[in-house]
């Protein structure tokens, strides 16, 4: 049969086969990681923007009224200008000019090598235009070709934290800039490299990349360091990566290689587009611009600059910007954690081990629903994390180590089944204890049968003076009927409690909590049964004085310890039972009852395991029959602070504090008007203990009292 070793460690193969794959994973895990993380994109729909970003559009219908890309540079200027003019925060051009304005008459008259003074010059107006007005410049790095320009100033200070010999930033090989008189007349500039993924999707954008030795910072990222007046930027990492960039009021997480996860608020047309077109013709409100971030980029097809994301496939690289910008304004960032292999790890380890155990010890019927009540639970964990927390872990692995934990779990379980049952059949045949055989119907193999060491909570009553009732009835019909009518319900009580009755010997019954199965708070729910019996044999001894003519007195012994549990017996008949010095311990607590007068005695040891309240006292310390060591008992009067009994109780405390510091006269006193008041048992025995001591002066006191026969 398929004992647990083996069950687990088939999900133990299971889990580091997938840890092997999640660190050498092929192209086709990759991808389809990427497809789920799309997935909960479309799921989420769309979010809230911050509305201060806005698009300058050189759309189709501004080059058909315009003429086609390139423009002259003079209609740009005059564009910019006309934004700036509404007052805009702040310009970021996702554009490039790489070229001189062909169209320029100085450009012209130096071609045809014309020597005519005070042409225009178009590059000349723009770069003033640029110098006159907030616009951050554009431009690209290529990772195809080696070029050697002079990289512009940025007027701002880039700090490595940690990143000593770090590799992982995007070094590209060359850069397309824009003519040395617009470029030079730039405050400050940034690259717009939207990099996709090898499936041509764009999840992720550098916000920094090294060229040359130097950090050089996206065109967003500048517009933002600009807008927050930061000199020094500072970048976080150490040798195995970039964790965040920071400036200003700004903390941006990234990943590894300095790139944001964009957080895509909606599909193209999200954010504020304004056509160029409008702008030129002065048919826009200034509203919609003013102190507003404003990028100027293209949606026109033939321009080429249009992207796949995971809620668009043609969305404008611009829009792109104007996403991550709208990231950095809310603060509501997508990063991966800067350890995110342990993250991913721990996961799928927790995932397999926490599920496995679950499935496999969960009845077959309930497999299917626990299946997707987790599966929801687990989608729903994910789904917080990814857009509430902002964290961005690898979702492809989790649900596979969650599917693939179900079907070797459920298929465990189904093999099992048949031969658990026959099993469970021959184990019932020998079982005599109902309570023990339903019990074992719970669990999913035989395991719980064999002997092992648990601690209990062991429960001894015993009917007071039996043998003199046995007598009075002398009747056998009369004394089984007069038992059964006892035994029931306080047998169904300490069921009721959660006890396993073990058996009943004679008048007594001996029961425990906390096996077979594990049982909350076993030590208050045995004390509880108890003080419901006490009250149950009030209710029934009217009916027992009617029809048998007697009424019942009880004690009763509980202690905690260990036992030895499980299955013992010959080879045709066993039982599941308790053996041990602590059965035999509870056994002489609950004869004590006798020698004090009391009706439910606990050691010390049930007493610190009790949580609930209780109305008790300490009787004595005593040695019980047979045993060396001695115990503190307690008499347990009620559940929960009594207040008729507190001055009995106050009273009784100071007596017993007397005695036990050997101060017996005071003792002595104290008992005697106790038991003047009271006439309780346990103050006489206490007057006659300190009065053997006052009379035999020479004998050397002792605190326990020990119990030399059976009472």
């Amino acid at each position: 049969m398929f004992n647990s070793l083996p069950r687990y460690s088939v999900v133990l193969l299971f889990a580091l086969l997938l840890s092997w794959v999640y660190l050498f994973p092929p192209q086709l895990v990759s991808s389809l990681n990427t497809e789920i993380s799309d997935l909960f994109f479309r799921i989420r729909g769309d979010i809230p923007q911050s509305r201060k970003v806005v698009i300058v559009d050189i759309d189709e219908a501004s080059l058909e009224k315009y003429g086609q890309w390139p423009w002259s540079r003079l209609r740009v200027s005059e564009l910019i200008r006309k934004i700036s003019d509404a007052r805009a925060g702040i310009i970021g051009l996702d554009i490039i000019f790489s070229e001189p304005d062909k169209s320029s008459p100085h450009t012209i008259a130096s071609q045809l090598k014309i020597n005519i003074k005070n042409l225009d010059n178009y590059d000349q107006i723009l770069a003033e235009t640029f110098a006159a007005t907030p616009t951050v410049g554009g431009y690209f790095f290529r990772f195809d070709k080696k070029t050697h320009e002079n990289m512009p100033i940025i007027p701002a200070v880039f700090i490595e934290k940690g990143l000593q010999n770090n590799h992982t930033i995007l070094e590209p090989k060359g850069v397309v800039l824009n003519i040395d008189i617009l470029q030079n007349s730039l405050y400050s500039s940034g690259f717009f490299n939207n990099v996709p993924d090898a499936d041509g999707m764009v999840r992720s954008v550098p916000l920094i990349m090294r060229y040359e030795g130097m950090i050089y910072p996206s065109l967003v990222l500048e517009m933002l360091r600009i807008y927050s007046h930061a000199n020094d930027v500072f970048i976080f990492g150490d040798a195995m990566g970039v964790e965040k960039i920071t400036f200003g009021k700004f903390s941006i997480p990234t990943d590894f290689a300095g790139r944001l996860y964009v957080n895509y608020r909606s599909g193209r047309n999200y954010f504020k587009y304004i056509s160029a077109g409008d702008i030129l013709q002065g048919n826009f409100d200034p509203k919609d611009i003013a102190g507003k971030f404003v990028l100027v980029g293209t949606s026109a097809v033939g321009l080429a600059d249009l992207k796949a994301t995971p809620l668009d496939s043609v969305m404008p690289g611009v829009e792109i910007q104007a996403n991550i910008l709208d990231n950095m304004l809310q603060g509501d960032y997508l990063h991966e954690p800067f350890n995110i292999a342990l993250y991913d790890l721990l996961i799928l380890w927790c995932i397999v081990l926490i599920f496995s155990y679950i499935f496999f010890n969960t009845r077959v019927w309930l497999l299917a629903p626990a299946f997707i009540v987790f599966f929801v639970l687990l989608y729903k964990l994910f789904f917080y994390l990814f857009f509430d927390q902002g964290i961005v872990l690898n979702l492809f692995f989790p649900l596979v180590a969650f599917f693939g934990t179900f079907i070797l779990t459920a298929g465990f379980n189904y093999f099992n089944t048949s031969r658990q049952k026959e099993s469970i059949q021959r184990i019932f045949a020998k079982k005599v204890s109902k309570a023990v055989m339903n019990d074992l119907l719970k669990h999913k193999n035989n395991k719980i049968l064999e002997a092992h060491e648990q601690e209990v909570t062991i429960f001894f009553s015993d009917i007071r003076e039996f043998t003199r009732i046995s007598e009075a009835l002398n009747s056998s019909p009369k004394l089984v009927a007069l038992l059964n009518r006892y035994i029931t319900p306080m047998v169904d009580d300490i069921s009721r409690h959660e006890g396993t009755v073990d058996k009943f010997i004679g008048d007594a019954i001996m029961a425990y909590w906390n096996a077979p199965n594990q049982v909350a708070d076993y030590a208050d729910k045995a004390v509880m049964s108890a003080l419901r019996q006490i009250e149950l044999l009030e209710g029934l001894n009217h009916d027992l004085n009617v029809e048998f003519g007697v009424k019942l007195k009880i004690g009763i012994g509980i202690h905690t310890g260990l036992v030895t549990v499980g299955e013992m017996g010959s080879l045709d008949r066993s039982d599941y039972t308790i053996i041990g010095d602590s059965v035999n311990v509870t056994s002489r607590i609950e004869e004590l009852n006798k020698l004090y007068g009391t009706t439910l005695i606990v050691s010390n040891a049930t007493k610190e395991k009790l949580k609930e309240v209780y109305t008790m006292r300490s009787l004595d310390i005593v040695r019980v029959r047979g045993k060396h060591q001695a115990i503190e008992i307690f008499e347990v009067l009620s559940l929960g602070k009594d207040e008729k009994l507190s001055l009995e109780l106050d009273q009784y405390h100071t007596a017993l504090s007397y005695y036990r510091s050997g101060n017996i006269q005071h003792a002595y006193r104290e008992f005697e008007k106790l038991y003047a008041r009271y006439e309780h048992k346990l103050y006489r025995f206490y007057l006659d203990r300190s009065k053997e001591y006052m009379d035999h002066p020479q004998k050397n006191f002792n605190l326990v009292y020990t119990v030399e026969n059976k009472l």
